[in-house]
């Protein structure tokens, strides 16, 4: 049997046998978390050639394709066990099949509910590839509260991939036509599975299955403790806050600040990069350095009154600035967030990792939602003041499960 020559800090263990292993794995999931954010950014572009082709009014696909983001929650909710039965790489790999197939098929398709069909095998595709990085980069370190860092990073790749996908995706609709565009897709998971097979990653079986042989005849631990669910509750408040930034920012600026679509265009824009560029920054030089649970609080606090600002400017520039530092605020919340989560069970779980990430991606189509019926029944402002009574609130769980984890790790007086 090979030997680990990375030993447990604590009750946390690596998942991989080398350090180089490791270092192997965080490649591959940033370039599984690239292909993927390009591919998530394809159904907006996709929406009038798909509604062309199959002679559909544009709002029914948008419609329909909506039923393809259930299919990254089902992933996300099987993610775990898919991961403990088969390992984290080999999910990957199962993916990019996935996305292949769905693909092909989408060329293809002769009706839109086959398509639709293919979207949400596509979707679950993309599901498996978000539960099995973040467990894999969770699993490429030893010291607690020094993962967010690499989870802030690898979210940088993710944002790069869909900021790219939209300039690639016109060339090639315009060039050639929409088949194309699966083709590429297609193409770029077949390299995806070739660069996974050259790296050979050597990773463990997690920890969880591992140790089940070690405690037999022992209390069995409970994996969702009371800390790791506050901190779930925390990440879908704030997936919610962020589709109310999604969502409203838009609207708000064309119809209550009259200003022009060219102007919007370039203030949503500054967001979405002002928000990369947080997670490469925060992500490299300030999360490894500082404690992650003053970071969530000092950014909810932030990011509440930033939202309060922004509610209440008149100028474009004034937008621009404020958006800018909205953007920076959001930037590493959702991460660090995962990753202080999963450091107060102290070990790297599929089973944790997958409620994690499934309690977060609850937020998109709930928050869509609430967004919606808030913003139709109180008005938009309304809608958008939930927002930063929510991060209040984000802050508060924070504080309140750092306290928990603090009276259980502080030694017993005799």
């Amino acid at each position: 049997m090979a030997t680990v020559d990375v030993v447990a800090s604590g009750s946390r263990k690596m998942l991989f046998k080398t350090k180089v292993d490791a270092q192997k794995a965080v490649l591959l999931t940033f370039i599984a978390f690239m292909f993927g954010g390009f591919q998530c950014a394809i159904y907006g572009m996709l929406t009038v050639p798909i509604s062309e082709h199959f002679r559909i009014s544009s709002s029914m696909i948008v419609f329909f394709d909506s039923f393809g983001l259930w299919g990254q929650i089902l992933a996300m909710a099987t993610g775990g066990f898919v991961i403990s039965k088969i390992k984290g790489k080999n999910t990957l790999v199962l993916a990019a099949i996935i996305m292949i197939v769905g693909s092909i098929i989408s060329i293809i398709s002769p009706n839109i509910y086959v398509y639709t069909s293919m979207a949400f095998l596509c979707n679950m595709a993309i599901g498996f590839i978000l539960v099995s990085c973040n467990y894999m980069i969770m699993g490429t370190v030893i010291e607690e509260g020094k993962s967010e860092g690499t989870l802030s990073i690898l979210n940088v790749f993710f944002s790069a991939g869909f900021m790219l996908s939209p300039i690639i995706i016109g060339f090639l609709i315009s060039c050639l036509s929409w088949k194309a565009v699966f083709i590429t897709i297609a193409a770029l998971f077949a390299l995806f599975i070739v660069i996974l097979l050259l790296l050979n990653v050597q990773e463990l079986i997690d920890t969880a299955r591992s140790e089940k042989v070690e405690n037999r005849g022992k209390k069995k631990e409970k994996i969702l403790t009371l800390p790791l669910m506050l901190t779930a509750m925390a990440l879908f408040l704030i997936v919610y806050v962020e589709q109310i930034m999604n969502y409203f920012n838009q609207p708000h600026m064309m119809q209550d600040l009259m200003f022009k679509i060219e102007i919007v265009g370039a203030i949503v824009t500054t967001y979405a990069f002002s928000q990369m560029i947080g997670r490469a920054v925060f992500g490299k030089f300030l999360l490894p350095n500082v404690k992650v649970h003053k970071y969530l609080i000092v950014s909810s606090i932030v990011f509440a009154v930033l939202i309060t600002f922004f509610l209440n400017i008149s100028t474009v520039f004034g937008a621009f600035i404020i958006v800018a530092c909205l953007g920076l605020a959001d930037s590493c919340m959702y991460p660090s967030l995962l990753g202080f989560g999963l450091d107060q069970i102290g070990k790297v779980t599929p089973a944790a990792t997958s409620f994690m990430v499934t309690v977060g991606a609850l937020g998109i189509p709930i928050g869509t939602a609430g967004c919606g019926l808030i913003g139709e029944n109180f008005g938009r402002y309304t809608a958008m003041y939930v927002g930063p009574v929510f991060l209040v609130l984000i802050a508060i769980l924070i504080f309140v499960v750092h306290r928990i984890h603090t009276a259980k790790a502080a030694p017993v007086k005799g």
